[in-house]
Formats: C-alpha cells, structure tokens, sequence
C-alpha cells in the first residue's frame, strides 16, 4: 500500500519535534494573568469586608449610651437592657447615660415647650446632691424606671405629656430605686460627631 511503518523510537522522536515546548514567558504570560483575574475576584469580598469594618468602627465611634451632635433626630441608647429611643434636646454635642439613685432623689424638673424635661434644681438632702444620682441642673431626662405589677419597666419621656405623669412614673418605683436615662453635655465630642452619629444610625 506504499505505506512504510516506522520503529517505536523514530515514531517517539517525531513526536517531540512535532508538539516543541511553549517558550517560558509564555507561561510566566499566563500565570500573570491568572493571577490578576484571581486578585479581581478577590477584591469584591475584600471590598466588602472592609466596608463593614469601617461601619463597624463608625458604631463603635457612636457609644450605644449614646452620643449626638447637637438637637435634631431619634437616636437609641441601652437603658435597664433594652434600646430606647431619645431625640436630642440640648444646643450642644451631647450623650445620654443610665444614672440611678435611691428615693428621695433631690431634683426638681420641669416641662419645657418643646417637651422636654429638663432638671432645673438639686434639692439638698435627696440622692443627686450627695452624688449618687449623677445628675446636673440642665440635663434632660428621657426615660425612668416605673413598676408595674410589680415589675420594673420604662417610661419614655415620649409617652408622657405632663409633669404629673412623669412624677407618678417616678414615684411608682416599688423597691424606692429609681433609674434615670439622661441627656448630658459631652465634653469629650469631636467636632465630627454629628456626622457619625448620622452615618452610624444607618446601619
């Protein structure tokens, strides 16, 4: 058939002259661009994992106590376990924090226009004047402690309307413990508080 066949060791040498090896930049070629689409793959999630570090640190920048730059918004603080909302009362970058005292508590508030409840005197002989209420003339209550069926739960300076409500709220503390959620001054504020406060409460 004028085929002719050829031995197993000139078949073999054919071959590798045949099928020669890629030059080595061509690999290097490609194992580059492997690698760079394997790094643009993994800079989605990378991305992300750093977004929500930074939103992480943007809630740890705003104290859950807490902390507001100035009047305007609801914001939560924790108050005996649980979140409660507050709305920003005072002209200054301020935060709000849990106090308690023992009855008699020695302060004297009153209703402004806007709402709010703001202490307007310390009484001698009650718990704030010998410093274990932590409270100053000024600051802004927004939630107490009260019994109900012989429970402790809160009322939200949001639920009342009047000067007797929150007195009654007050008094109604069986054990005669009362806990107070506060709005103080924050000394300690960056100037850039109001905007974190404003990016954290996004998220």
């Amino acid at each position: 058939n004028g085929t002719q066949s050829l031995p197993g060791a000139a078949l073999g040498a054919m071959l590798k002259a045949t099928v020669r090896p890629r030059p080595i930049y061509v690999h290097l070629l490609a194992a580059c661009l492997v690698g760079l689409g394997m790094q643009a793959f993994a800079g989605f999630p990378r991305l992300q994992s750093h977004q929500e570090s930074r939103t992480g640190a943007l809630r740890q920048a705003v104290p859950m106590t807490g902390s507001s730059g100035g009047k305007g918004g609801v914001l939560q603080a924790f108050f005996m376990g649980k979140r409660v909302d507050w709305s920003p009362a005072l002209d200054v970058a301020s935060k709000a924090v849990e106090v308690g005292g023992e009855m008699p508590l020695g302060v004297r508030f009153e209703r402004r226009e806007d709402g709010a409840f703001v202490i307007t005197e310390i009484i001698g002989g009650g718990s704030a004047s010998v410093g274990e209420l932590d409270v100053q003339v000024g600051n802004i209550i927004h939630a107490v402690s009260c019994s109900v069926g012989g429970k402790k739960e809160i009322t939200s300076a949001f639920e009342v309307d009047s000067i007797d409500k929150m007195s009654q709220a007050i008094l109604s503390n069986e054990d005669e413990r009362v806990q107070m959620l506060v709005e103080k001054p924050d000394e300690g504020a960056a100037g850039s508080i109001s905007f974190l406060t404003d990016v954290a409460t996004k998220f």
